[in-house]
């Protein structure tokens, strides 16, 4: 029997960190269906998005060893060229994957002075919808400089891309001419039981994401407070403040709801009470600006909650399906007479779409595809 590969991952953030959403679902979700068919090393940092405290219970700049993979937990100190190298050096990695493009010391860094080390084609990066055009519209100057800077130095020729849409792809290979991409979509994680929910007096709606310009909260806030309606609604929000500005924005929005619709900022919460979370709601209310994937989106339809998103993302023909609606941004009126359809449906309209919700999220995550195009991404 032939020695399995050695993937050695670089991610900011990583299990049992939680705020920074996708990117550590994507890369558990990869390894919790592969780890059988390779060795996983993970590089990461010893706490969470915006934490300034380490995880507990880790040990920080040793190998530990879960079973499916083995982590080193890097302290601020040591998140540096000589920490990487001497890592890399022991593992002696086959693949080196990078899960973000724009991150100093978990893809730029150990990127630079690893390609002097390997086989461009050895490394893959997954920018994480990071090209795509509304991602680039915000810190567009920054963003801009560092693409040129380096296209100039060469740092990303000759390496593998990972896109997980034929969309991203094409995003990548607009910024960066000639890339050589490898589609390979997002391994969905697979629903637990449906459970039916009550839909009487008051109507319940989710958003669970990060506070930040990119998520659009804001949007959604204001298209509730232009309803036109008598009805009870709840909008509940969920998720670490990215932004601190744009998030007291976001309160004072609230502040100016009618009596009858209730928005509340509950705080973060666990990546392990999000379906559980969501059981609770009727309906996930999400007009992001751009989403590589959504993580949060399939957790929805897992929980039997039917979605009203923006079509900045790759669920698409969501009312066609019967499982929600993905709408253009520029069409506020549309946003609003989707919330009120919502509002003035009926337990049995409601729990028609509830299941179809749920039974898409079941048999998307039974299609083995993902799986094997992710095997194939790390055995080219």
């Amino acid at each position: 029997m032939s020695e399995k590969k050695r993937i050695l991952i670089f991610i900011d953030w990583f299990l049992p960190g939680y705020k920074a959403g996708g990117p550590i679902r994507s890369t558990v979700n990869i390894i919790e269906q592969l780890f059988e068919d390779f060795d996983f090393y993970i590089v990461t940092s010893d706490r969470d998005l915006g934490d300034e405290s380490p995880y507990k219970n880790i040990i920080t700049n040793k190998t530990e060893d879960n079973g499916k993979y083995k982590v080193v937990y890097l302290s601020p100190e040591n998140q540096n060229k000589k920490t990487c190298l001497k890592l890399f050096e022991e593992i002696k990695p086959d693949k080196v994957y990078f899960n973000s493009l724009f991150s100093v010391k978990f893809t730029l860094l150990p990127l630079y002075f690893i390609k002097k080390r390997m086989p461009a084609d050895s490394i893959i990066l997954a920018p994480r919808g990071m090209l795509g055009n509304e991602a680039l519209e915000l810190k567009k100057i920054k963003k801009n400089i560092f693409l040129k800077l380096g296209k100039l130095s060469g740092l990303f020729s000759g390496i593998l891309w990972h896109a997980t849409t034929s969309d991203e792809a094409g995003d990548i290979k607009k910024v960066f001419t000639g890339a050589k991409v490898v589609i390979a979509e997002n391994i969905p994680q697979p629903p637990p039981a449906y459970s039916q929910k009550e839909k009487k007096d008051v109507t319940k709606f989710i958003f669970i994401s990060r506070i930040s310009k990119k998520k659009n909260i804001l949007y959604a806030i204001k298209i509730l407070n232009k309803l036109k309606t008598g009805s009870s609604i709840i909008f509940d929000i969920f998720g670490p403040a990215e932004d601190k500005n744009y998030e007291q924005i976001c309160k004072t929005e609230a502040e100016s709801s009618s009596g009858n619709i209730s928005v509340n900022f509950k705080g973060e919460i666990a990546h392990n009470n999000v379906i559980k979370t969501l059981k609770n709601y009727h309906f996930f209310l999400f007009p992001t600006l751009h989403e590589n994937y959504g993580h949060a989106v399939f957790e929805a339809f897992s929980a039997g909650c039917p979605v009203i998103i923006s079509d900045k993302t790759p669920w698409k023909n969501l009312e066609e399906k019967k499982i929600g609606w993905d709408i253009n941004l520029q069409d506020k009126d549309k946003f609003r007479k989707v919330i009120q359809k919502c509002i003035d449906m009926t337990q049995e309209e409601y729990d028609k779409m509830s299941l179809n919700a749920f039974n898409f999220a079941k048999n998307s995550s039974a299609n083995s595809k993902s799986v094997k195009q992710t095997k194939n991404l790390f055995e080219l």
